[in-house]
């Protein structure tokens, strides 16, 4: 059953205010602008990350305006020293009109505090089943929209009293890919618990992404060519409704498990492809999707598109914290009719075949990979592919600002992309995923049925 909407008139503005990176200390390196890179141009015509925390908090507002908003503001500031660029803009370099994200003494971010008038909906909105997207929009910052200066990152703290509190981060993805955008709030985290020496600092060093095939100029002319195209974005906007859905660890064992038994007995011999985790709960997804999609408008050809960071994959090595985004995509296509007139564990196993054959098949030249991405995404948009936003590796979970983890992490700006959102299952400590989808509500009722009962059959020894 789907939840009520929340409109924001449910929500009162305690504050608003600016916060600036802690002043630099003797001997501190220069907060210098950082030039974008291809891998950050390539982000600049998409919608912000809108990200929200959801934390139990049994406290008045008071409490938290007397005992902890202070300190959250001096640890955020010495935070963004150590993450300056998050508080610089993005602008058009004077010399020679390349892109950068410019850092000034004069930098801040905004900080806005609210109450939310329905304290006992806390429990409602931070659950697993269907809500109204547009419940969730008062909670979130607005992102200013600008090409002469284009800020990075706004954050949002929303109380709901004795009951919890949101934290949203409103992040353009330009600024930085998911890997650094949650560096930055574990030590945040880290900071408000005078434990920040744990959690290493960011390099900003850009030197180590050389650009041998000049992919800047071509990703960033396309971007002046058309400012306003963003490549992949969804149906609707505000009226859907967004859901949870689990794949714990034994599920996705058993998954692995039919995987093996169909290539077994498809090509008699253990699978050859990749067959992790992430390719059986992908392949699932996929499948799940598309038999929902199928119900309403049918389908041609599908495809799947996939972040790969390449911290760890470029040659020569960079470091591993290193700032800024670091993503391509890669991409499986086929015609539906393949992973859908068929038997079911058949299907699942050449979604997974086909998935697992793609990474496995990644050239180690990340720029053969980056070289026309605009062009390939493009081409795929049009029949609305399932694309993954985050990554269980991120540890969104173990984000503890003093008052525990995270009881709920929701990626809300798949809203406007369309994408669904993977993290670490909250209390999978063994493993397990946890997926997020936004769809209209009778395409989200379809989904739930496909996701169980097929699950059902998958796993059926």
């Amino acid at each position: 059953m789907v939840s009520g909407s929340i409109n924001s008139m449910a929500v009162r503005l305690l504050e608003q205010t600016r916060i600036s990176p802690s002043p630099q200390a003797a001997g501190d390196p220069p907060r210098d602008s950082l030039p974008l890179t291809p891998f950050d141009a390539l982000w600049m015509n998409q919608s912000p990350v809108e990200r929200l925390f959801f934390y139990s908090y049994p406290h008045s507002t008071d409490h938290f305006l007397c005992s902890h908003l202070p300190r959250l503001k001096s640890s955020l500031s010495h935070s963004l020293s150590v993450f300056y660029p998050l508080a610089g803009t993005i602008r058009r370099r004077q010399s020679d009109g390349r892109f950068e994200i410019f850092c000034s003494p004069t930098d801040s971010v905004s900080l806005m505090v609210f109450e939310h008038l329905q304290g006992d909906s806390f429990l409602d909105l931070s659950g697993d089943h269907p809500r109204p997207v547009s419940s969730f929009l008062p909670l979130l910052p607005h992102l200013p929209k600008s090409i002469e200066a284009q800020p990075l990152l706004t954050l949002q703290f929303t109380i709901f009293p004795s009951h919890g509190l949101s934290l949203a981060l409103v992040l353009h993805h330009a600024a930085c890919d998911g890997f650094s955008s949650i560096h930055f709030v574990k030590h945040w985290a880290a900071t408000f618990r005078s434990d920040d020496d744990k959690v290493p600092s960011p390099a900003f060093d850009r030197s180590v992404i050389p650009d041998p095939r000049g992919l800047y100029k071509q990703i960033s002319d396309a971007i002046l060519q058309c400012p306003e195209k963003q490549i992949i974005k969804s149906a609707f906007d505000e009226g859907g409704v967004i859901a949870t859905y689990h794949f714990t660890p034994a599920a996705l064992e058993s998954l692995k498990r039919t995987a093996h038994s169909q290539a077994e007995k498809k090509q008699g011999r253990e699978v050859s492809f990749h067959c992790s985790s992430f390719v059986v709960s992908s392949a699932y997804t996929w499948i799940c999707l598309l038999k929902t999609r199928l119900a309403t408008d049918g389908e041609g050809m599908a495809h799947f598109l996939f972040a790969v960071d390449w911290r760890q994959r470029m040659r020569p090595k960079i470091p591993a914290y290193y700032y800024g985004n670091c993503l391509t995509a890669g991409s499986v296509g086929m015609k539906a009719e393949d992973l859908l007139n068929c038997e079911e564990k058949e299907g699942f196993f050449v979604a997974c075949e086909a998935i697992g054959r793609v990474i496995g098949a990644m050239s180690s030249d990340v720029w053969e990979e980056l070289d026309g991405i605009e062009a390939r995404l493009e081409a795929v948009a049009p029949s609305r592919p399932l694309t993954v936003a985050g990554s269980v590796k991120l540890g969104v979970y173990g984000i503890d600002f003093g008052w525990g983890k995270p009881r709920k992490v929701e990626v809300i700006s798949t809203r406007a992309t369309g994408a669904v959102s993977v993290a670490e299952r909250r209390d999978g400590g063994g493993g397990g995923i946890e997926l997020g989808i936004v769809l209209t509500l009778d395409d989200m009722k379809t989904f739930a049925h496909h996701f169980a009962s097929g699950m059902l059959r998958l796993i059926d020894d």
